[in-house]
This record gives structure tokens, sequence and C-alpha cells, in this order.
């Protein structure tokens, strides 16, 4: 695929979701950690550098990966499977060491599954681009 050729829609779109996600996680990280925003009942509020660190670790990769998709950078598959790694270990860490209402506990499983096979499917996709000649560095 030339550089001069248009984007797939797909690479659109994730550009545009983690564009915009990763501004309103910012948003919500400084919320939460300035309080303003209330914890509903039987949640703890999350505390400690680890938290916000991974939070803003994996906004800023997220970001990142989504940028060099953008811009046709092939290192975009390697940083988007990082991502995919630590978004399963940092989400099956929260699952194990904080403490989640009864009832909203199934709930928070199934989202975070869900994420992580979309997440899953991003990868695969990505690296499917190499194939179609998506990316425009010149191999050596």
């Amino acid at each position: 695929m030339k550089s001069s050729e248009k984007r797939p829609v797909l690479v659109w779109l994730i550009f545009l979701w983690f564009v915009v996600t990763g501004i309103f996680a910012l948003y919500q990280l400084y919320a939460l950690y300035s309080g303003n925003i209330e914890i509903p009942a039987g949640m703890e509020k999350p505390e400690g550098v680890l938290y916000y660190f991974k939070g803003i670790f994996g906004v800023v990769l997220a970001v990142l990966a989504a940028t060099l998709l953008f811009l046709r950078k092939s290192a975009s598959r390697w940083l988007f499977l990082g991502l995919f790694i630590f978004t399963v270990v940092s989400g099956v860490f929260t699952l194990f060491t904080h403490e989640f209402p009864e009832n909203q506990f199934t709930l928070i499983k199934y989202i975070s599954v869900t994420t992580w096979i979309i997440y899953g499917l991003i990868v695969w996709y990505v690296f499917t681009l190499e194939e179609k000649d998506y990316f425009v560095e010149r191999r050596t």
C-alpha cells in the first residue's frame, strides 16, 4: 500500500477510538485523584502510585500505538501486542487484589474479558496489515 493511498476504515476507527478514550481516561484519572468523582458504596477508592502509573502508562501506550498505526509505522504492531499483554496482566491483577461489590463483580469480569477479546482482535488485525503492505517503512 502506497503512502498516498487511503487508510482502511478500521485503522481510522482504531485511531479515533484510542485517542478519544485516552483523553477521557486521563480526565477520569485526574478527577478520581482530585476527589471530583464519588466512589460507589462498597467499592474502595484506588490509591497509590502503582494504580496511577498503570492508568497513565496504559493510556499513553494505547494512544502511541494508535498514532503509529495511523502514521503507518510497523512498530505499532508490537505496541498493540504490548498493550494487550499489559491489559490482561493488569486486569487479572486488579480482579484478584481489589474488593468489588458482589452484584458488580460478574459485570466487571465480563467487561474485562470483552475488552481482552477486542484488544486481541485489534492485535490480530494490525499484524494482518503487514501482509497487505500497509506500513511504509523501507525494508533493507
